[in-house]
């Protein structure tokens, strides 16, 4: 099967196309970490998101904290934050009184090695959304963030 099958076999009706974009959001996540894996010879795109999380939040980040932004589980960060501490990218240091509350944060490699791979990161984004005119790329934004809302109201009601 390729993905224009599948693409024409959930076409027409909202509940079809409904799980036709849910299935297209799994695919291209997978393709998408595939692509970014191969980019980068030091980072999976998993770690990468990681480093990017931890720079972009405004106060100590911990393993929950991630996981929750992440949506993944405390395990998976912390097993991702170990390895990226191995490699030189962060550090982490817990509180002695409460081991939950790990803070996690980047180290100067890390600084550096984001600002050598932006251009590249920034290139192959490029290439994925080259055939979307500046409106159709807000309006994908406007969209996968009403997404997240939608995403948020599932999570509350298991």
């Amino acid at each position: 099967m390729e993905i224009s099958d599948l693409i024409q076999k959930f076409k027409d009706e909202r509940n079809d196309e409904i799980r036709g974009i849910f299935a297209s959001i799994f695919i291209l996540q997978n393709r998408l970490q595939t692509i970014f894996d191969k980019t980068d010879e030091q980072l999976t795109l998993k770690q990468f998101m990681l480093l990017t999380m931890i720079k972009y939040s405004n106060e100590k980040t911990t393993y929950t904290q991630l996981g929750k932004l992440l949506g993944s589980s405390r395990q998976n960060v912390k097993k991702l934050a170990v390895s990226l501490e191995k490699k030189g990218f962060v550090t982490i240091e817990g509180e002695p009184q409460n081991n939950r509350n790990t803070a996690i944060s980047l180290t100067k490699k890390a600084e550096e090695y984001t600002k050598t791979v932006y251009e590249t990161h920034t290139k192959k984004l490029q290439s994925i959304f080259i055939e979307y005119s500046d409106e159709e790329i807000q309006l994908f934004y406007k969209m996968i963030t009403k997404l997240y809302s939608g995403v948020e109201i599932a999570e509350k009601i298991q």
